[in-house]
């Protein structure tokens, strides 16, 4: 039996840990994978070290350029590093450097350029511009399209007030005062105007705060009513990092969350194990993947 590939944690928090140690359970799962472990302790096959606190940068501005497989993990896109890590950590950048790692092949990967569609101008030449945003509101929240507190100006919405620094929204009522069907509706990137902070705060006045946990939770059960999303589909196991807080409340859902927190598991398997509907488990796994709570794994790249 091969030994194990031995990954380091410097300087991570106790979260980015916990979702690390069952990101690489699932990478165990997989069919012809090895043994991952997490530790502590240096000299691991890869070390990842939490540069965006003063004991990590330290920590990496003492080491060598040949130290071995060494990754930044940070916020700051534009850290001087060999090889990013990205916060929040995705699945699919965290798998993609443990297969690369197992292959032998170098871990820093290609940033790849943003797609763009050619046009013909006036004149003649040919001017490529970015596609456009199709993407569902959970998706923006996912992907975290907005930075800035904005206000969502989206026809036929009521005005939401967003703040991802926060991690708050507003609304004049509560969420089941929102028409279900919004959800699935593509949202555009201007749909999202940017407010100043006291343009947040003035605006505010009267309003619900709710934990934008929660819009992120109903967005995903109602984007794509009955269908998994694209994300999730094909040879996919699944894999949750916590029972999301909104399922406590729902029976049913709670129920889901356990056979999925016992992972990794697909979709025909839990199914088979929970005996509910399709449709009611599809939402669930859409929900928990839009708030950020579920683990994706796949037998081979690209991970979700």
């Amino acid at each position: 039996m091969a030994d194990p590939f031995t990954v380091t944690v410097l300087h991570v928090s106790a979260k980015d840990r916990m979702v690390m140690r069952s990101l690489l359970t699932l990478a165990g799962a997989r069919p012809q994978a090895g043994e991952w472990l997490l530790s502590d302790q240096p000299g691991g096959d890869m070390t990842i070290i939490d540069v965006d606190c003063d004991a990590g940068e330290r920590e990496w501005s003492q080491r060598n350029s040949d130290a071995g497989a060494v990754i930044a993990l940070t916020r700051r896109a534009d850290f001087d590093a060999a090889t990013l890590l990205k916060k929040p950590l995705r699945a699919r950048d965290f798998f993609a450097l443990l297969d690369r790692l197992a292959r032998g092949e170098p871990l820093a990967v290609p940033v790849p350029a943003v797609p763009v569609t050619a046009r013909v101008a006036a004149g003649g030449d040919e001017v490529l511009e970015p596609p456009e945003e199709a993407m569902t509101l959970a998706d923006h929240l996912r992907c975290g399209t907005w930075s800035v507190p904005i206000a969502l100006t989206s026809p036929g919405w009521p005005e939401l007030l967003i703040d991802p620094c926060s991690g708050a929204w507003f609304f004049d009522g509560a969420i089941d005062d929102l028409d279900p069907a919004l959800f699935a509706r593509p949202v555009s990137l201007e749909a999202g105007v940017a407010l100043t902070n006291a343009e947040l705060v003035a605006r505010i006045a009267g309003r619900e705060r709710h934990a934008l946990s929660q819009l992120k939770w109903h967005a995903g059960l109602g984007q794509s009513p009955g269908r998994l999303h694209p994300a999730l589909r094909g040879d996919a196991r699944f894999m949750l990092t916590q029972v999301p807080g909104e399922a406590m409340a729902n029976a049913l859902l709670h129920d889901l969350a356990r056979v999925v927190l016992r992972g990794p598991v697909d979709l025909e398997a839990l199914l088979d194990a929970s005996g509910q509907p399709e449709p009611n488990v599809v939402a669930f796994l859409n929900a928990c993947f839009c708030s950020g709570k579920l683990l994706v794994s796949r037998s081979e790249i690209p991970y979700q």
